[in-house]
């Protein structure tokens, strides 16, 4: 006959008084040092959506710059005329909304990778520039957008601006100018508009471009 083995009474310790009393100050401490970090975010979020509210959507416009393919008999390729608004807007828009221009983009983000591939194909080497970047529209006829030293295009020989401007329709337009070898100036002037998501094609005998813009929402993401 087996002996029986006394059962064990197992009792929580008492409480350390004084280790319990470490523990709230502790989580008092913590709250208090997670209470600025709060009201920073809070108002952060806060600036960020009276910014969006004020200007509206953020996109991502991307443009690839590239040699064209030669003028047509007569055709001044040097001319500087104005920007050419191929499709105008049935709205005369917030013409005082300035776009705000929010950063440039690195190349894992680009979107039109295998356009410079094909432009490049079998040495052609056709590509000056490419760039990718953030920002706000315009209102229409607000005349206002990034310029060339902006977004990384004078080293290529560029000067001007890139527009986005919204006023019932979205658009994207150019005033660039390219020095090319030779002193010579070329001038590429066009507003078109344009559909998130879709790639335009600006014709220019000396230099053209194909332009992609996305729509990235109030928030970047």
């Amino acid at each position: 006959m087996k002996a029986k083995t006394p059962a064990v009474r197992l009792t929580a310790a008492p409480a350390d008084p004084l280790r319990r009393q470490w523990g709230l100050a502790l989580l008092g401490a913590t709250g208090s040092l997670l209470l600025p970090w709060r009201r920073a975010n809070a108002q952060q979020a806060a600036a960020s959506a009276a910014i969006a509210a004020a200007t509206g959507p953020l996109y991502l416009v991307e443009i690839v710059l590239f040699r064209g393919f030669g003028a047509a008999a007569g055709e001044d390729t040097t001319a500087a005329a104005g920007v050419q608004a191929q499709d105008n807007d049935t709205t005369a828009g917030d013409s005082a909304r300035a776009a705000r221009f929010g950063e440039l983009l690195p190349a894992a983000k680009h979107k039109l990778g295998d356009v410079v591939g094909r432009l490049n194909s079998g040495g052609a080497k056709r590509v000056l520039a490419h760039a990718a970047w953030t920002q706000t529209a315009g209102g229409w006829n607000s005349g206002s957008g990034p310029d060339a030293q902006t977004l990384g295009l004078a080293s290529a020989g560029f000067s001007g601006t890139v527009r986005l401007e919204r006023g019932q329709y979205l658009h994207l337009g150019f005033n660039l100018s390219w020095a090319a070898a030779g002193g010579t100036h070329y001038t590429l002037a066009q507003m078109r508009r344009v559909k998130p998501g879709d790639r335009q094609y600006y014709d220019h005998p000396a230099f053209a471009a194909i332009a992609q813009v996305t729509l990235l929402g109030n928030d970047g993401a």
